[in-house]
């Protein structure tokens, strides 16, 4: 059940023992994705704690989840890396969201559930699927796009990913883009390229400047055209993480991205992302984009998830 707002019927333990789950977040089967802890009753855990929390785990992000204080919300979820605490990420939500309707802290009525999860970014909307009473995928609809300044320094920024400027695709642009979260969307011309780029992180540090320092650098090239699959690889050692094997942070901006510059219909249109390939997790994101009325694209991104492992933890 959902409860009402302020978590008086959310039915929460009040102890210093926290029941964690482990989850491969985008994809069907376990020790592939992008892994998950997600430490389902996060009441009474100050913030020094949550990023000792994580720490611990090292996995690009830990969530805790949290009884809502927008009582459109069905609950409030923390996401923190090893580093700090951010305010939008997509695996961590659409993990999240499988564990709490799998353990049915989320009620799933007929095919699809829409629900609300208060995130840092405010509410954000995931679309529940189930087959047989039980989760079978997660839709989460990131809020609009917004492009931030076109990068010049093309040549300069390849040598800090241990390539040069011929590895860039041509038309398309080096930019950051965010929907809650920025990230520096290099576009690359061929996988030759992606498997031979580098997270290095002073060459990065070199590459990024005081505003940006903290972003993502988000690597992407076509596998195939039609339809359309784009393979990535994700870097972001300002936060601990060297590679990330799935980013549903960026797989939003990223469908913006596409039909901005031509990628896919300005209309819209879907396709999937692979990631991980490198890494030996690989994972598969599907994106949905839809032009709305004014404009602004409306993007959704989605994938399955499998439970690997449940535990106390002794905060």
């Amino acid at each position: 059940m959902l409860g009402s707002c302020g978590g008086a019927r959310y039915g929460f333990a009040m102890a210093s023992a926290k029941r964690f789950f482990i989850v491969d977040v985008f994809t069907s089967r376990k020790f592939a994705g992008n892994p998950l802890a997600v430490v389902i009753d996060g009441r009474g855990l100050s913030s020094a704690a949550m990023q000792s929390i994580a720490r611990e785990f090292n996995f690009s992000e830990t969530t805790f989840v949290l009884p809502a204080r927008n009582c459109d919300c069905a609950r409030r979820v923390r996401i923190l890396t090893p580093r700090r605490e951010i305010p939008l990420a997509g695996h961590p939500t659409i993990g999240t969201s499988w564990i709490l309707a799998s353990r049915g802290d989320i009620a799933l009525d007929g095919n699809a559930t829409t629900v609300k999860l208060e995130l840092g970014v405010g509410p954000i909307a995931v679309t529940i699927e189930r087959k047989r009473g039980q989760p079978d995928f997660v839709w989460m609809t990131h809020r609009p796009a917004e492009f931030g300044a076109i990068r010049k320094d093309r040549a300069r920024l390849a040598a800090a990913l241990g390539l040069g400027a011929s590895d860039l695709a041509d038309r398309l642009p080096v930019q950051t883009v965010s929907t809650g979260l920025p990230l520096l969307f290099v576009p690359l011309k061929s996988l030759d390229a992606l498997k031979r780029s580098v997270s290095d992180a002073k060459a990065l540090t070199s590459i990024l400047t005081s505003r940006d320092v903290t972003n993502p650098v988000y690597l992407f090239t076509i596998e195939r055209a039609h339809p359309l699959v784009v393979r990535a690889r994700m870097y972001a050692p300002h936060d601990g993480i060297v590679e990330d094997p799935a980013t549903g942070g960026a797989a939003g901006p990223l469908g913006a991205y596409a039909a901005k510059y031509g990628l896919i219909d300005a209309a819209g249109g879907t396709f999937t992302i692979r990631q991980g390939v490198e890494m030996n997790r690989p994972s598969e994101i599907r994106v949905e984009v839809k032009r709305g009325a004014v404009g602004a694209h409306t993007v959704r991104i989605g994938g399955r998830c499998a439970i690997v492992a449940e535990g106390t933890l002794f905060a």
